[in-house]
């Protein structure tokens, strides 16, 4: 833990290749996605404010660990944002934003969720813990197979070379992830049916539930419910930890907002 911390990755702008998007721009489907995916990274600040009214605070390395991931996912969508600003001159379609109205009655929810979260979670003890690394574990599989999939359908030399880049951070921030959960709800009944329970009620991707239906549509369809192969890989991989057995999340929250192959 104290290795990643030391060398968590900042800023990647110096080092991105961008050149070739001046004559050869992406698409706009391309950066449709692109620009749902850096929502969905900047929406950790949330999620973690969440995580951590929890008992999952009281874990020095747990926490050291969400600290550090949460300060390199804000760089990784830094270097999305980057990216898009080199396309500016293609035009996007709009994101649709919620109505003022709604948008008022989710920011009075997103204000009361921190209280009520805390006294349910807190409950749960220790046993919460197994949970949010779970939850971190299926949100990085499919974020990673997500981006992966960006570059694959686009293979532009500077966008194949930046994802390239950006995964081998989310890779190390998964390593943890995944050990953690396996060993936690491997040890503990209550563990496992707790992350049962918060998995099932969880948005897949994390901050999907802040972003316009019709985006995470757009976004699942193209990335995700385009390759089914890979659905059922990462749908396999859910079922596979311990406690999880028969919940296809995946699959789930593509049908959910109406994603179609």
């Amino acid at each position: 833990m104290r290795d990643y911390a030391r060398t968590a990755v900042g800023s990647h702008r110096a080092t991105l290749p961008v050149d070739g998007y001046a004559t050869t721009p992406l698409s706009v489907d391309t950066l449709r996605s692109l620009r749902y995916f850096v929502a969905i990274e900047r929406a950790t600040m949330g999620h973690l404010r969440n995580v951590l009214v929890t008992a999952t605070h009281k874990d020095a390395r747990v926490t050291a660990f969400l600290s550090t991931w949460a300060y390199e996912k804000y760089w990784v969508a830094d270097a999305l944002q980057f990216i898009l600003e080199q396309n500016a001159r293609v035009d996007l379609p709009s994101a649709h934003r919620t109505s003022p109205v709604v948008g008022f009655f989710r920011e009075v929810a997103d204000r009361f969720q921190p209280f009520t979260r805390s006294v349910t979670a807190n409950f749960a003890g220790e046993d919460m813990v197994g949970a949010h690394m779970a939850i971190g574990t299926i949100d990085e599989w499919m974020s990673q197979a997500s981006l992966a999939r960006i570059a694959e359908l686009e293979p532009h030399p500077d966008l194949v070379a930046a994802v390239g880049t950006l995964l081998e951070v989310k890779r190390r921030q998964l390593e943890f992830f995944e050990l953690q959960a396996r060993d936690r709800l491997a040890s503990s009944d209550r563990a496992r049916t707790i992350a049962r329970r918060a998995v099932r009620r969880s948005p897949f991707p994390i901050g999907s539930d802040a972003e316009p239906s019709r985006e995470t549509a757009f976004f699942l369809t193209r990335t995700l419910a385009s390759a089914p192969a890979l659905v059922s890989e990462l749908d396999a991989r859910v079922v596979a930890l311990p406690g999880l057995e028969g919940l296809t999340v995946i699959s789930k929250a593509i049908s959910s907002v109406g994603g179609r192959a």
